[in-house]
């Protein structure tokens, strides 16, 4: 195989005549998976299809199946040590970039979740129904604590749209789309009041500490069965272990290609991060790509996908 400029972008052109080389395929997409303008041609390129843009691929999660474990993308169900969310008492933040399929139904698609692995003690962020509002709901044991359901529409389908939510050590919670906190009214506050068109609540209650080695994302729950797989693509998925404020959730929109892992700008919470996936790490085609730190299963991908904007 041979590197060549051609037209403003390298391609790798493969040489010989037998079909897909998988070695050469590899090792081609990993010279220019970091490229923004790289095209494979040839051997190089899996029966699957061609890749383009090699550093812009996409997790898609197949959605529609309501309670199958096959249109749930995860981490693995025991997470390990460094992803251990045993204790949500600082506050947490939750934050990504989804792109959910209108062509396939999204009924409750869970798009955070996190537990005990007996489903105990769950936080749950999802869509509400096939509404375009968005909940919010946690859990002691099995009774339901805190509900907040947003007012203001926040989903929509075949279009970027990145999701916040914040819980702080003080039992505050905000949701935000595009950087922005939006209203929501709180259905449920044990031992509280009922409040509407907020941005902003501070539960009576607190989210309870549990043993979380459940950390599951875009597709199903272990609360519930009636859930379908959120059908659609996620990008750069941020979690942290304190409670954002508002210009940091505004940095982290305005950068959707954002590190978390160094501070930036007002974004200045790298040290707080407990697990981030950008899904930009690929190889070969993209059917397979390398996270094995992060334990992602079900997987599934879209290459040649454009990263928000």
């Amino acid at each position: 195989m041979g590197l060549v400029f051609k037209s403003g972008q390298w391609e790798l052109v493969a040489g010989g005549k037998g079909g897909f080389d998988m070695t050469a395929g590899a090792a081609g997409a990993s010279v220019l998976r970091r490229s923004k303008s790289s095209v494979l041609t040839g051997s190089l390129l899996a029966p699957s299809g061609a890749v383009s843009q090699a550093n812009i691929f996409s997790a898609k999660g197949t959605g529609g199946i309501t309670g199958a474990d096959s249109s749930r993308i995860t981490v693995n169900s025991k997470v390990s040590n460094n992803l251990d969310l045993a204790d949500f008492s600082s506050g947490f933040t939750w934050v990504g970039w989804v792109k959910s399929d209108g062509n396939t139904t999204n009924n409750n698609s869970t798009i955070f979740f996190s537990s005990e692995p007996d489903g105990n003690d769950a936080v749950i962020f999802r869509r509400s129904g096939t509404t375009d509002n968005v909940i919010f709901e946690y859990y002691n044991n099995t009774s339901l604590r805190g509900k907040a359901t947003t007012d203001s529409t926040p989903w929509t389908d075949n279009a970027w749209i990145h999701y916040g939510i914040t819980f702080s050590n003080s039992k505050v919670l905000r949701i935000y789309k595009n950087g922005q906190a939006i209203q929501f009214d709180v259905n449920t506050d044990t031992g509280g009041s009922t409040t509407a068109n907020v941005t902003s609540h501070t539960f009576n209650t607190s989210i309870p500490n549990a043993s979380r080695r459940e950390f599951r994302m875009f597709g199903g729950d272990l609360k519930t069965n009636s859930n379908d797989g959120l059908a659609g693509e996620f990008f750069n998925i941020g979690f942290f272990n304190e409670a954002l404020d508002e210009p940091e959730l505004a940095a982290i929109y305005n950068d959707p290609d954002i590190s978390f892992s160094s501070d930036s700008g007002n974004f200045q919470s790298s040290a707080n991060l407990v697990f981030s996936c950008s899904f930009d790490q690929v190889a070969a085609d993209g059917s397979s790509i390398a996270f094995t730190d992060r334990g992602i299963t079900n997987r599934f991908f879209v290459s040649g996908s454009s990263t928000p904007s």
